[in-house]
Protein backbone atom coordinates (compact mmCIF):
# COMPACT_ATOMS: atom_id res chain seq x y z
CA UNK A 1 0.00 0.00 0.00
CA UNK A 2 2.78 2.16 1.18
CA UNK A 3 4.61 1.37 -2.07
CA UNK A 4 1.80 2.13 -4.04
CA UNK A 5 0.80 5.38 -2.80
CA UNK A 6 4.47 6.57 -3.42
CA UNK A 7 4.09 5.75 -6.67
CA UNK A 8 1.17 6.95 -7.47
CA UNK A 9 2.03 10.63 -6.30
CA UNK A 10 5.23 10.04 -7.81
CA UNK A 11 3.67 9.44 -11.61
CA UNK A 12 0.98 12.49 -10.44
CA UNK A 13 3.55 15.08 -9.90
CA UNK A 14 5.20 13.87 -12.98
CA UNK A 15 2.26 14.79 -15.34
CA UNK A 16 1.30 18.07 -13.37
CA UNK A 17 4.84 18.88 -13.88
CA UNK A 18 4.70 18.46 -17.75
CA UNK A 19 1.36 20.64 -17.84
CA UNK A 20 2.55 23.42 -15.79
CA UNK A 21 5.96 23.57 -17.57
CA UNK A 22 3.60 24.07 -21.08
CA UNK A 23 1.31 26.54 -19.31
CA UNK A 24 4.40 28.19 -18.11
CA UNK A 25 6.12 28.71 -21.08
CA UNK A 26 3.53 29.45 -22.73
CA UNK A 27 2.71 32.17 -21.16
CA UNK A 28 5.96 33.88 -21.24
CA UNK A 29 6.00 33.38 -25.15
CA UNK A 30 2.69 35.18 -25.39
CA UNK A 31 3.72 38.30 -22.85
CA UNK A 32 7.52 37.84 -24.65
CA UNK A 33 6.25 38.56 -28.02
CA UNK A 34 3.72 41.27 -27.28
CA UNK A 35 6.11 43.58 -25.67
CA UNK A 36 8.26 42.69 -28.48
CA UNK A 37 5.93 44.44 -30.44
CA UNK A 38 5.51 47.59 -28.42
CA UNK A 39 8.99 48.25 -28.48
CA UNK A 40 12.20 48.22 -30.73
CA UNK A 41 14.42 45.69 -28.92
CA UNK A 42 16.97 43.99 -30.57
CA UNK A 43 16.03 40.35 -31.33
CA UNK A 44 19.26 39.32 -30.37
CA UNK A 45 18.68 40.27 -27.11
CA UNK A 46 16.29 38.17 -24.34
CA UNK A 47 13.53 40.13 -23.07
CA UNK A 48 13.57 39.81 -18.82
CA UNK A 49 10.57 38.62 -16.76
CA UNK A 50 10.45 42.12 -15.30
CA UNK A 51 9.86 44.17 -18.46
CA UNK A 52 6.39 42.13 -18.48
CA UNK A 53 3.74 43.99 -16.81
CA UNK A 54 0.41 42.51 -16.99
CA UNK A 55 -1.00 40.98 -14.59
CA UNK A 56 -1.36 36.63 -15.17
CA UNK A 57 -5.00 35.19 -15.12
CA UNK A 58 -6.54 33.92 -12.16
CA UNK A 59 -6.33 30.21 -13.89
CA UNK A 60 -2.55 30.57 -14.26
CA UNK A 61 -1.97 31.76 -10.65
CA UNK A 62 -4.34 29.12 -9.45
CA UNK A 63 -2.46 26.38 -11.66
CA UNK A 64 1.11 27.58 -10.61
CA UNK A 65 -0.05 27.51 -6.49
CA UNK A 66 -2.01 24.13 -7.29
CA UNK A 67 1.47 22.78 -8.47
CA UNK A 68 3.73 24.14 -5.85
CA UNK A 69 1.06 22.95 -2.95
CA UNK A 70 1.03 19.34 -4.63
CA UNK A 71 5.04 19.18 -5.01
CA UNK A 72 5.66 20.12 -1.33
CA UNK A 73 2.88 17.73 -0.12
CA UNK A 74 4.24 14.66 -2.48
CA UNK A 75 7.63 15.99 -1.20
CA UNK A 76 7.01 15.69 2.35
CA UNK A 77 5.35 12.05 2.25
CA UNK A 78 8.45 10.61 -0.13
CA UNK A 79 11.29 12.04 2.36
CA UNK A 80 8.99 10.76 5.45
CA UNK A 81 8.55 7.73 3.26
CA UNK A 82 12.69 7.65 2.47
CA UNK A 83 13.35 7.40 6.50
CA UNK A 84 10.72 5.15 7.63
CA UNK A 85 11.80 1.86 8.61
CA UNK A 86 15.70 2.12 7.31
CA UNK A 87 18.47 1.45 9.72
CA UNK A 88 20.71 4.36 11.13
CA UNK A 89 23.67 2.48 9.47
CA UNK A 90 21.85 2.60 6.13
CA UNK A 91 20.52 6.33 6.17
CA UNK A 92 21.64 8.70 3.41
CA UNK A 93 23.16 12.02 3.62
CA UNK A 94 20.63 15.11 3.75
CA UNK A 95 23.57 17.36 2.86
CA UNK A 96 24.10 15.06 -0.30
CA UNK A 97 20.67 15.69 -1.11
CA UNK A 98 20.36 18.98 -1.10
CA UNK A 99 23.58 19.59 -3.48
CA UNK A 100 21.91 17.14 -5.69
CA UNK A 101 18.79 19.37 -5.49
CA UNK A 102 20.80 22.59 -6.39
CA UNK A 103 22.87 20.89 -8.93
CA UNK A 104 19.91 19.81 -10.29
CA UNK A 105 18.05 23.01 -10.34
CA UNK A 106 20.90 24.79 -12.19
CA UNK A 107 20.84 22.51 -14.46
CA UNK A 108 17.34 23.31 -15.40
CA UNK A 109 17.54 27.22 -15.21
CA UNK A 110 20.69 26.72 -18.10
CA UNK A 111 18.62 24.72 -19.78
CA UNK A 112 15.31 26.57 -19.45
CA UNK A 113 17.19 29.69 -20.61
CA UNK A 114 18.67 28.00 -23.67
CA UNK A 115 15.21 27.41 -24.94
CA UNK A 116 14.65 31.48 -24.18
CA UNK A 117 17.00 31.94 -26.73
CA UNK A 118 15.29 29.55 -29.28
CA UNK A 119 18.47 27.10 -28.79
CA UNK A 120 20.72 29.72 -30.64
CA UNK A 121 24.11 28.56 -29.30
CA UNK A 122 25.97 31.64 -29.83
CA UNK A 123 22.88 33.66 -28.67
CA UNK A 124 23.39 31.74 -25.30
CA UNK A 125 26.89 32.40 -24.83
CA UNK A 126 26.53 35.48 -25.42
CA UNK A 127 23.95 36.23 -23.02
CA UNK A 128 25.44 33.89 -20.25
CA UNK A 129 28.59 35.90 -20.57
CA UNK A 130 26.85 39.37 -20.35
CA UNK A 131 24.32 38.72 -17.47
CA UNK A 132 26.56 35.77 -15.45
CA UNK A 133 30.22 35.51 -16.09
CA UNK A 134 30.76 39.27 -16.65
CA UNK A 135 28.01 40.64 -13.63
CA UNK A 136 30.29 39.62 -10.95
CA UNK A 137 27.89 42.57 -8.53
CA UNK A 138 25.06 40.53 -9.99
CA UNK A 139 25.91 37.19 -8.61
CA UNK A 140 27.19 38.95 -5.43
CA UNK A 141 23.89 39.93 -4.59
CA UNK A 142 22.20 36.82 -5.22
CA UNK A 143 24.73 35.14 -3.06
CA UNK A 144 22.38 37.07 -0.07
CA UNK A 145 19.31 35.12 -0.27
CA UNK A 146 21.77 31.92 -1.11
CA UNK A 147 23.84 31.82 2.04
CA UNK A 148 20.65 32.92 4.47
CA UNK A 149 18.69 29.86 2.98
CA UNK A 150 21.83 27.93 4.22
CA UNK A 151 21.63 29.12 7.36
CA UNK A 152 18.31 28.41 7.45
CA UNK A 153 18.50 25.07 6.76
CA UNK A 154 21.30 24.79 9.59
CA UNK A 155 19.41 26.07 12.25
CA UNK A 156 16.33 23.90 11.06
CA UNK A 157 18.98 20.75 12.40
CA UNK A 158 19.75 23.05 15.53
CA UNK A 159 16.33 23.50 16.38
CA UNK A 160 15.16 19.97 15.38
CA UNK A 161 17.55 18.84 18.24
CA UNK A 162 16.22 21.04 21.51
CA UNK A 163 12.35 20.65 20.21
CA UNK A 164 9.39 18.38 19.96
CA UNK A 165 8.58 18.48 16.07
CA UNK A 166 5.26 19.61 16.85
CA UNK A 167 6.15 22.75 19.07
CA UNK A 168 8.98 23.13 15.91
CA UNK A 169 6.18 22.86 13.14
CA UNK A 170 4.17 25.41 14.99
CA UNK A 171 6.40 27.83 15.99
CA UNK A 172 7.64 28.23 12.39
CA UNK A 173 4.50 29.21 11.28
CA UNK A 174 5.60 33.01 12.71
CA UNK A 175 7.42 33.02 9.23
CA UNK A 176 4.24 34.09 7.51
CA UNK A 177 4.47 36.80 9.52
CA UNK A 178 8.32 38.11 9.10
CA UNK A 179 7.50 37.60 5.80
CA UNK A 180 4.74 40.04 5.44
CA UNK A 181 7.19 42.43 7.70
CA UNK A 182 10.12 42.43 5.12
CA UNK A 183 7.66 42.57 2.43
CA UNK A 184 6.62 46.18 3.77
CA UNK A 185 10.35 46.72 4.14
CA UNK A 186 11.71 45.96 1.36
CA UNK A 187 8.74 45.85 -1.13
CA UNK A 188 7.06 48.90 0.20
CA UNK A 189 3.52 46.59 0.30
CA UNK A 190 0.45 47.78 2.29
CA UNK A 191 -1.63 45.32 3.69
CA UNK A 192 -5.25 45.92 4.56
CA UNK A 193 -6.73 44.80 7.71
CA UNK A 194 -8.75 42.02 6.27
CA UNK A 195 -5.46 40.39 5.32
CA UNK A 196 -3.60 40.72 8.46
CA UNK A 197 -6.70 39.05 9.71
CA UNK A 198 -5.70 36.53 7.26
CA UNK A 199 -2.58 36.17 8.34
CA UNK A 200 -3.46 35.55 12.03
CA UNK A 201 -6.28 33.18 11.23
CA UNK A 202 -3.56 30.82 9.12
CA UNK A 203 -1.34 30.64 12.36
CA UNK A 204 -4.11 29.66 14.36
CA UNK A 205 -5.19 27.20 11.68
CA UNK A 206 -1.96 25.40 11.26
CA UNK A 207 -1.25 25.53 14.95
CA UNK A 208 -4.41 23.81 15.77
CA UNK A 209 -3.42 21.00 12.91
CA UNK A 210 -0.39 20.11 14.48
CA UNK A 211 -1.91 20.38 17.63
CA UNK A 212 -3.77 17.29 16.39
CA UNK A 213 -1.18 15.89 15.09
CA UNK A 214 1.22 15.56 17.85
CA UNK A 215 -0.78 14.71 20.97
CA UNK A 216 1.11 14.59 24.33
CA UNK A 217 2.71 11.08 25.65
CA UNK A 218 4.85 10.24 28.56
CA UNK A 219 7.64 9.32 26.23
CA UNK A 220 7.35 13.16 25.23
CA UNK A 221 7.28 14.30 28.81
CA UNK A 222 9.98 12.06 29.15
CA UNK A 223 12.17 13.85 26.14
CA UNK A 224 11.55 17.53 27.00
CA UNK A 225 13.51 17.38 30.19
CA UNK A 226 16.59 16.80 28.28
CA UNK A 227 15.87 18.96 25.75
CA UNK A 228 17.12 22.71 25.53
CA UNK A 229 14.05 25.09 24.79
CA UNK A 230 15.98 27.99 24.65
CA UNK A 231 18.09 27.46 22.27
CA UNK A 232 15.83 25.45 20.10
CA UNK A 233 13.23 28.21 20.23
CA UNK A 234 15.99 30.67 19.98
CA UNK A 235 17.02 28.72 16.28
CA UNK A 236 13.09 28.50 15.43
CA UNK A 237 13.00 32.14 15.66
CA UNK A 238 16.45 32.65 13.42
CA UNK A 239 14.83 30.50 11.00
CA UNK A 240 11.69 32.65 10.52
CA UNK A 241 13.81 35.35 9.90
CA UNK A 242 15.82 34.26 7.50
CA UNK A 243 13.36 32.72 5.74
CA UNK A 244 11.24 35.76 5.81
CA UNK A 245 14.14 37.76 4.28
CA UNK A 246 15.61 35.43 2.29
CA UNK A 247 12.48 35.15 0.32
CA UNK A 248 11.39 38.60 0.13
CA UNK A 249 15.07 39.45 -1.31
CA UNK A 250 15.15 37.19 -3.90
CA UNK A 251 11.50 38.22 -4.83
CA UNK A 252 12.73 42.04 -4.90
CA UNK A 253 15.37 40.66 -7.28
CA UNK A 254 12.93 39.07 -9.50
CA UNK A 255 10.81 42.40 -9.36
CA UNK A 256 13.92 45.01 -9.16
CA UNK A 257 12.78 46.28 -13.11
CA UNK A 258 16.28 45.34 -13.91
CA UNK A 259 17.46 44.02 -17.61
CA UNK A 260 18.47 40.47 -16.20
CA UNK A 261 16.47 37.91 -17.18
CA UNK A 262 14.37 35.71 -15.15
CA UNK A 263 16.27 32.44 -15.42
CA UNK A 264 19.58 34.13 -15.33
CA UNK A 265 18.47 35.20 -11.53
CA UNK A 266 17.70 31.33 -10.72
CA UNK A 267 20.89 30.57 -12.58
CA UNK A 268 22.82 32.95 -9.84
CA UNK A 269 20.88 32.10 -7.02
CA UNK A 270 21.25 28.74 -7.54
CA UNK A 271 25.01 28.75 -8.55
CA UNK A 272 25.58 30.45 -5.23
CA UNK A 273 23.05 27.25 -3.87
CA UNK A 274 25.43 24.99 -4.88
CA UNK A 275 28.62 26.66 -3.02
CA UNK A 276 26.48 26.81 0.16
CA UNK A 277 25.50 22.97 -0.34
CA UNK A 278 28.80 22.29 -0.72
CA UNK A 279 30.24 23.98 2.18
CA UNK A 280 27.47 22.14 4.27
CA UNK A 281 28.60 18.82 3.18
CA UNK A 282 31.55 19.29 4.83
CA UNK A 283 29.85 18.55 8.20
CA UNK A 284 29.25 15.02 6.80
CA UNK A 285 32.76 14.92 5.32
CA UNK A 286 34.46 11.77 6.99
CA UNK A 287 31.31 9.93 6.79
CA UNK A 288 30.75 10.89 3.13
CA UNK A 289 34.23 9.92 2.29
CA UNK A 290 33.98 6.13 4.65
CA UNK A 291 30.94 5.63 2.41
CA UNK A 292 30.43 7.41 -0.37
CA UNK A 293 28.64 10.33 -1.62
CA UNK A 294 25.48 8.58 -2.57
CA UNK A 295 25.81 5.73 0.25
CA UNK A 296 22.02 5.09 0.98
CA UNK A 297 20.16 6.14 -2.21
CA UNK A 298 17.14 4.65 -3.04
CA UNK A 299 14.57 5.45 -5.51
CA UNK A 300 12.49 7.12 -3.23
CA UNK A 301 16.10 9.48 -2.32
CA UNK A 302 15.98 10.49 -5.98
CA UNK A 303 12.84 11.16 -5.83
CA UNK A 304 13.16 13.90 -3.22
CA UNK A 305 15.91 15.31 -4.95
CA UNK A 306 13.74 15.91 -8.29
CA UNK A 307 10.71 16.98 -5.81
CA UNK A 308 13.16 19.60 -3.86
CA UNK A 309 15.00 20.53 -7.18
CA UNK A 310 11.68 21.29 -9.25
CA UNK A 311 9.89 22.87 -6.21
CA UNK A 312 12.47 25.39 -5.84
CA UNK A 313 12.04 26.46 -9.48
CA UNK A 314 7.98 26.67 -8.61
CA UNK A 315 8.80 28.95 -5.95
CA UNK A 316 10.71 31.55 -7.87
CA UNK A 317 7.60 31.71 -10.33
CA UNK A 318 5.48 32.09 -7.47
CA UNK A 319 7.57 35.22 -6.70
CA UNK A 320 7.71 36.40 -9.66
CA UNK A 321 4.09 36.41 -10.58
CA UNK A 322 2.81 36.51 -7.26
CA UNK A 323 4.48 37.13 -3.78
CA UNK A 324 5.56 35.24 -0.90
CA UNK A 325 2.27 35.44 1.50
CA UNK A 326 0.97 33.05 -1.80
CA UNK A 327 3.85 30.65 -1.13
CA UNK A 328 3.30 30.48 2.68
CA UNK A 329 -0.98 30.08 1.73
CA UNK A 330 0.57 27.21 0.10
CA UNK A 331 2.48 25.84 2.77
CA UNK A 332 -0.08 26.09 4.98
CA UNK A 333 -2.28 23.88 2.52
CA UNK A 334 0.37 21.08 2.12
CA UNK A 335 0.75 20.44 5.84
CA UNK A 336 -3.29 19.55 6.27
CA UNK A 337 -3.13 17.70 2.38
CA UNK A 338 0.21 15.99 4.31
CA UNK A 339 -1.79 14.74 7.25
CA UNK A 340 -4.97 13.73 5.16
CA UNK A 341 -2.53 11.50 2.88
CA UNK A 342 -0.81 10.34 5.51
CA UNK A 343 -3.68 8.42 6.76
CA UNK A 344 -3.64 6.62 3.88
CA UNK A 345 -0.38 5.59 3.65
CA UNK A 346 1.24 5.67 7.15
CA UNK A 347 0.38 4.91 10.13
CA UNK A 348 -0.09 6.56 13.56
CA UNK A 349 -2.31 9.20 12.02
CA UNK A 350 -5.51 10.40 13.22
CA UNK A 351 -7.81 13.31 13.23
CA UNK A 352 -9.49 14.85 15.74
CA UNK A 353 -11.24 18.29 16.56
CA UNK A 354 -8.51 20.12 16.44
CA UNK A 355 -7.61 19.23 12.40
CA UNK A 356 -11.43 19.97 11.62
CA UNK A 357 -10.77 23.74 13.38
CA UNK A 358 -7.44 24.28 11.99
CA UNK A 359 -8.91 22.92 8.41
CA UNK A 360 -11.58 25.32 8.42
CA UNK A 361 -9.27 28.13 9.70
CA UNK A 362 -6.85 27.71 7.08
CA UNK A 363 -9.75 27.36 4.10
CA UNK A 364 -10.80 30.92 5.40
CA UNK A 365 -7.78 32.66 5.63
CA UNK A 366 -6.75 31.47 2.11
CA UNK A 367 -10.11 32.78 0.84
CA UNK A 368 -10.49 36.28 2.83
CA UNK A 369 -6.62 36.79 1.63
CA UNK A 370 -7.61 36.25 -2.07
CA UNK A 371 -10.73 38.28 -1.63
CA UNK A 372 -9.10 41.75 -1.34
CA UNK A 373 -7.85 43.65 -4.51
CA UNK A 374 -4.86 45.30 -3.84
Amino acid sequence: MKRRGCVFLWSAFAELDLRTRKLCLRHHDTQKYRQQSKTNHNPKTVPSYSEITSRPSVAFKCYVIASMTFIWTAYTLTIKSSKTDVPQDMMYSSTSVVLCAELLKLLITFAMFHKECEFDNQRFSEQVNRYFINAPKELLKMSVPSFAYALQNNLDFLALSNLDAGVYQVTTQLKVVSTALFMMLFLGRKFSARRWMAISLLMFGVAFVQMNNTPASEANKKRESAENYIVGLSAVLATCVTAGFAGVYFEKMLKDGGSTPFWVRNMQMYSCGVISASIACLTDYNRIMEKGFFYGYTEKVYAVVVLLGVGGLYISLVMRYLDNLYKSMASAVSIILVVVLSLLIFDNVFVGSYFVLGTICVVLAVLLYNSVNE
